[in-house]
């Protein structure tokens, strides 16, 4: 320890509650946050993984009423982790199965559901190529089918003039584009925005966001 210099482990807490490292293209699917012009206070991040989206969703949106789901235990176990670490404690946490018909975990409408799909993770085999011999491609019409399950099962959670968030890390139109389709022909919200944010010039993920908005007499 040298006379006088800062507390390196106070240093190092003092950082993660205010720098969270994340993927480039992920960054970039906040600006949809920005593209919603009501105010927010009730979010659920429905297939919240670690909760990246939630934390960018938190920075950009500021204080608001945060449930996370995820199917696998060991996510919301990380996401708990990783929150204490970034000083982050007002939310509800659930392990839920999003293809499940069983009562939704959310007591009230959301003003904001955000949905980063179980996906082929075809945007990230720039950095993980092996997958790409490991992946029948047959299997993305079954994650397609998976995909439009789990968004039929969220409409409900919407509040009438509440938002949709549509997140994927994949390059194919099935998952991506067909999807975005789906949710304004078939499940009737109005699409807002739509981007595919590529990411191989950034060393980073290619990924897809779209966002829409539920009608108010829905």
């Amino acid at each position: 320890t040298v006379p006088g210099a800062p507390d390196h482990w106070a240093a190092v807490e003092h950082t993660k509650r205010q720098v969270v490292i994340q993927d480039y293209s992920s960054q970039l699917t906040g600006d949809m946050f920005r593209k919603i012009d009501t105010p927010v206070k009730k979010v659920w991040d429905a297939c919240a993984a670690s909760g990246g989206k939630s934390i960018l969703a938190l920075d950009i949106l500021g204080k608001v009423d945060l449930t996370v789901t995820d199917i696998r235990a060991t996510m919301i176990h990380n996401l708990t982790k990783r929150f204490e670490e970034a000083g982050i404690s007002n939310y509800t946490s659930a392990v839920y199965d999003l293809t499940s018909d069983a009562h939704l975990p959310v007591n009230e409408e959301q003003d904001l559901v955000i949905a980063d799909l179980p996906c082929s993770g075809s945007g990230t085999w720039s950095r993980t190529p092996e997958q790409l011999q490991q992946t029948d491609l047959k299997a993305v019409e079954g994650y397609q089918n998976l995909q439009r399950r789990i968004l039929t099962n969220l409409i409900p959670a919407i509040k009438p003039g509440g938002y949709l968030l549509l997140i994927t890390c994949s390059v194919f139109r099935k998952e991506n584009e067909e999807n975005s389709e789906f949710v304004s022909s078939r499940l009737k919200l109005k699409k807002i925005a739509e981007q595919i944010i590529p990411g191989y010039d950034e060393a980073a993920d290619t990924m897809f966001a779209a966002l829409f908005q539920k009608p108010f007499n829905q």
